[in-house]
């Protein structure tokens, strides 16, 4: 099963939980058995991991594949996969927290998408153009990240993974919010016993903490509009959002 999302958005919240329960074995991102500089190693070797593991499901993290997540569960069927999602003004928050002044080279990404590593893959031409036509080199931090976060959850759409029964849409803010529920439901996904551990894990109060970044309009109405398009996604599938 593969995790992935945007970044500060809880996939490390959700591999942690997993990783309480004894039917898997996780491999994290910095897990060099699997990663080199937090980079997916070539499948031959993510193949030889599961092989060799005598877990019911592997868990990997696909942070920075997540333009390949569908490419992933075709290549390891019968796989599975959770996105995660959160709200934009919470991910810029805290990626301004721990990371001051990081734009996740928006710069590169708009010169050049296929010059800008993990950044700029799997990323159609019309989300490109729309990139290029908001961004402007005046642009302050919260609004840059605001335009990484748009793009990389449109990765999502642009693999239908939304009426793909292998993926579960995990919304933070509810898991968050409702841990028991939220738990219980991706471990149903699974096919996992849900424990008190892995409930117990998940700890409230992360939610709206600071207050909103200072986002222009344009790439705030862009972000809603994506914020929107996600929840009803989640709503949508099946059991719901719960």
């Amino acid at each position: 099963m593969f995790v992935t999302g945007v970044q500060r958005s809880g996939t490390n919240m959700v591999m942690d939980v997993l990783e309480r329960s004894w039917q898997t074995e996780v491999f994290h991102e910095s897990d060099r058995r699997a990663f080199d500089d937090y980079l997916m190693r070539p499948p031959a070797v993510i193949g030889g991991l599961i092989d060799a593991s005598p877990a019911r499901w592997v868990v990997v993290k696909a942070l920075h594949e997540a333009h390949d997540f569908a490419g992933l569960l075709d290549r390891f069927a019968p796989a599975k996969g959770i996105w995660m999602f959160r709200g934009y003004d919470d991910m810029i928050n805290s990626n301004m927290t721990n990371w001051p002044g990081g734009r996740n080279q928006i710069e590169d990404v708009v010169a050049d998408r296929d010059r800008a590593g993990w950044r700029g893959k799997g990323m159609r031409d019309q989300t490109h153009a729309t990139i290029r036509a908001l961004y402007h080199p005046a642009m302050n931090d919260a609004a840059a990240l605001g335009l990484f976060w748009y793009y990389r959850n449109q990765l999502f759409f642009d693999q239908q993974l939304a009426a793909d029964r292998r993926v579960r849409l995990v919304r933070y803010e509810a898991l968050v919010g409702a841990p028991a529920r939220q738990v219980d439901a991706v471990a149903r996904f699974l096919g996992l016993k849900p424990s008190a551990a892995m409930r117990r894990l998940i700890v409230a109060g992360s939610v709206a903490k600071q207050p909103p970044p200072e986002i222009e309009p344009a790439v705030r109405r862009l972000c809603n509009a994506m914020l929107a398009r996600l929840v009803a996604a989640w709503q949508d599938q099946p059991e719901g959002g719960q």
